[in-house]
């Protein structure tokens, strides 16, 4: 019974306004409160409320505990992100925000869905929130860092080279084998023209994690300056 009522909660949740979704477009997508990050922020008219309402009753009886219904939701939103559908996304993620909003999943992948939207200060805000409740996780924090970083190559307000060497900083105290944050390190040393500590950065991260390392950048890092490990020419 368990299996039959999971194969059910899935294919509910696949099938969900599939015709609304194939008649409209993206912009006008973006106003729905379902695809907004958190529902838009406003309350939910009475149909939707219902839906979701529906929703939660559906995972509360297909899984043994909420958690477990959190952890099916959350999971299937990344893959929506992972193919590029972030308006599903944003409505998977919004789901797993209703069933707990201390969901650490649930603003980090807001964020995510956000940042790939362009919407900058949306998703220093989502990640943020996500970092107040659990301040541990150094690959969202690394995220947070990247988001910032994006804010400062784009000349806008919401992030410095300042704050991205800090959050980085913070990120490898709570992991130091976080070679993608070391990868990061050395792009910010680049571009305080700190080049001898990019090296060193960029090497900690190929110690870690080859598949981490950004060649691209180390060309760029070797017109400034040559690698004083002679590894990369």
């Amino acid at each position: 019974m368990m299996l039959r009522r999971k194969a059910y909660l899935i294919g509910l949740l696949l099938c969900l306004s599939v015709p609304m979704l194939a008649a409209m477009s993206a912009d006008s997508l973006l106003r729905i409160p379902r695809y907004q990050a958190l529902f838009g922020k406003k309350p939910l008219n009475k149909k939707d409320q219902e839906e979701v309402t529906q929703i939660i009753t559906s995972v509360d009886q297909s899984f043994p505990n909420r958690a477990e219904g959190v952890k099916f939701l959350s999971e299937r939103a990344w893959e929506y992100v992972s193919e590029g559908k972030l308006d599903t996304a944003t409505y998977r993620f919004n789901l797993v925000h209703a069933l707990d909003s201390t969901s650490v999943e649930a603003y980090w992948g807001l964020g995510v869905v956000a940042f790939q939207r362009l919407d900058f200060p949306g998703a220093i805000e989502l990640l943020g929130k996500g970092l107040q409740i659990n301040p541990k996780l150094s690959v969202m924090r690394v995220d947070y860092a990247i988001v910032k970083l994006s804010c400062y190559l784009k000349n806008m307000d919401c992030g410095t080279l300042e704050e991205v060497d800090t959050l980085l900083s913070q990120s490898l105290q709570e992991d130091p084998t976080n070679a993608n944050a070391w990868m990061k390190k050395s792009q910010v040393a680049f571009l305080q023209e700190k080049y001898e500590l990019a090296w060193s950065y960029f090497h900690e991260c190929r110690a870690l994690d080859l598949t981490q390392l950004d060649l691209n950048f180390s060309q760029q890092l070797m017109e400034k300056m040559p690698d004083p490990k002679g590894i990369f020419k």
